[in-house]
């Protein structure tokens, strides 16, 4: 009888019959085949929330929206309150790409609006301010 361990070299992980909870060489090859397709598949999920099945929606900047077409610009504030509330629709129809794009544009149009409304402020404010100052009382004749 001839000892096959003597023909099995350390090197290719085969040390003697294999148990039952131990995987032979070919079915553990026969698993890292299958393994990219699952651990890509995990990879590529990406969790967004504290729990597994969470979603979190971007931030929607309907606040800011808002106050900056009552206070700042009417026409580019109005602009943001649409694209703030397309960032809801867009989650819940579980579109996350575009609802964070569609709350990039809404901040963008917050920050815009609110940048015109200072601008528009300030040149309201130094037109009243050289107006009033260069006025003379005259006496009517």
């Amino acid at each position: 009888m001839a000892d096959n361990r003597a023909s099995q070299s350390p090197d290719d992980g085969s040390w003697g019959p294999q148990s039952p909870w131990q995987e032979s060489s070919t079915s553990s090859q026969g698993r890292q085949s299958q393994m990219p397709e699952d651990h890509q598949q995990f990879s590529q999920q990406q969790w967004q929330g504290a729990y597994p099945g969470q979603r979190m929606t971007p931030p929607t900047y309907m606040v800011g929206a808002i106050l900056v077409t009552l206070f700042c610009f009417l026409p580019t504030g109005i602009a943001a309150i649409v694209f703030s509330s397309q960032v809801s629709a867009k989650a819940n129809a579980g579109d996350l790409a575009g609802a964070a794009e569609s709350s990039r544009k809404a901040r963008l149009w917050v920050i815009v609006s609110l940048a015109a409304g200072v601008v528009a402020w300030i040149i309201l404010m130094v037109v009243s301010l050289s107006t009033s100052s260069t006025t003379a009382l005259v006496p009517a004749p």
